[in-house]
């Protein structure tokens, strides 16, 4: 009897763990105890952005260039007819990009039009950095099996796939920073989470978008290799400015010299994400902005050969429209890639104009 008792607490237990894991894991449970560290925190707070605006008529996507560009508020002010809806994720790339309208879709939005900037880095490999895993890893709170036939057009070769494929399927692995800090740190893990749910929770069509509020302009930044040596000056001087500077120095030691190119399979999964776009609305494709006066973050023959490819690619899909590349000076840019407030009106501005 006592070992039929405990045979049958070890299947309970055995089962218990099994639906524990399906629930957190494959059923959004995991959703619950996300803390304000969590990469998939941003995709989550979109997710409920685009159920609590439903009605919205166009969709931006992108990167955080676009996330901290595209003024939504000003935009919606200015354009009382239409309604535009910011879904650009920081370190989001293509995979995210296509994504992201399938989970607005999925809320009830019908968008009529699509905003997409075009980072530099679009079409290009980085040695240092692996975007779609980036892409997959932000995703993993709302990775369904669709996405396993998604990723195909996304991976180079079966092998590549099924490494995806494999991440997609044993979702778990996909939390192993997570698991470790929800181990390392649990009470703090907990009060962290009860503020996220109660966030989440809130977010709602009077929710205040999110939008940076810095004013920093990079025109007295002078040569970008020589920033170190400013910022000791301003720190030695107390000058808060010396923030700002260490801020533009991070934007512009991420990217110094990296070698970039044009990577064909890279360019055809952009082709890949414009069409599964224009399937659904209107696609205005806009060059991101950035500051590299020196062209040390991106030479003039990168610059040349991304620019032209991303011509030819928007150029051969239907309901693509590409959209000249917005000026910008030295005084519209926070650091070398993100604008700040007056900058960002102005490129919101420069948008409405020809989308509407």
């Amino acid at each position: 009897m006592k070992q039929r008792a405990l045979w049958f607490f070890g299947v309970a237990t055995f089962w218990g763990i099994a639906a524990a894991t399906v629930w957190l894991f494959y059923f959004g449970g995991f959703v619950s105890l996300l803390s304000p560290d969590s990469a998939s925190l941003p995709v989550e707070v979109r997710r409920r952005l685009s159920r609590a605006h439903r009605d919205a008529t166009i969709l931006v996507l992108g990167n955080s260039t676009a996330g901290e560009g595209f003024r939504t508020e000003w935009f919606n002010r200015h354009s009382p007819k239409e309604q535009a809806l910011n879904l650009a994720t920081p370190s989001g790339h293509i995979y995210m990009i296509e994504r992201m309208l399938s989970l607005a879709m999925q809320e009830g939005v019908r968008p009529r039009k699509i905003i997409v900037t075009a980072s530099p880095e679009v079409l290009s490999l980085r040695p240092d950095f692996d975007f779609l895993l980036n892409d997959v890893m932000l995703l993993k709170t709302v990775l369904t099996s669709e996405d396993l036939a998604r990723l195909w057009a996304h991976t180079r070769d079966a092998g590549n796939y099924l490494d995806f494929a494999s991440r997609v399927a044993i979702r778990p692995v996909l939390y192993h920073a997570e698991l470790r800090d929800l181990l390392l740190h649990p009470s703090q893990r907990f009060e962290d989470a009860a503020r996220i749910r109660k966030y989440l929770a809130g977010i709602d069509r009077n929710t205040p978008l999110y939008e940076s509020s810095d004013s920093f302009s990079v025109c007295g930044a002078g040569p970008l290799a020589d920033l170190k040596e400013k910022i000791r000056t301003l720190e030695a001087a107390h000058d808060p400015a010396a923030s700002h500077y260490t801020t533009l120095q991070a934007s512009y030691a991420l990217r110094a010299h990296l070698p970039l190119a044009v990577d064909g399979f890279e360019t055809q999964r952009f082709r890949h994400m414009l069409r599964s776009l224009a399937a659904v609305a209107r696609v205005y494709v806009v060059p991101a902005p950035y500051y590299d006066p020196e062209f040390e973050q991106y030479t003039a023959a990168y610059r040349s050969r991304m620019e032209e490819t991303i011509r030819q690619v928007t150029a051969g899909v239907t309901g693509v429209t590409l959209l000249p590349a917005f000026r910008a000076d030295c005084s519209m840019f926070a650091d070398t890639i993100h604008l700040n407030v007056s900058g960002g009106e102005q490129f919101t501005e420069y948008l409405r104009a020809r989308v509407l």
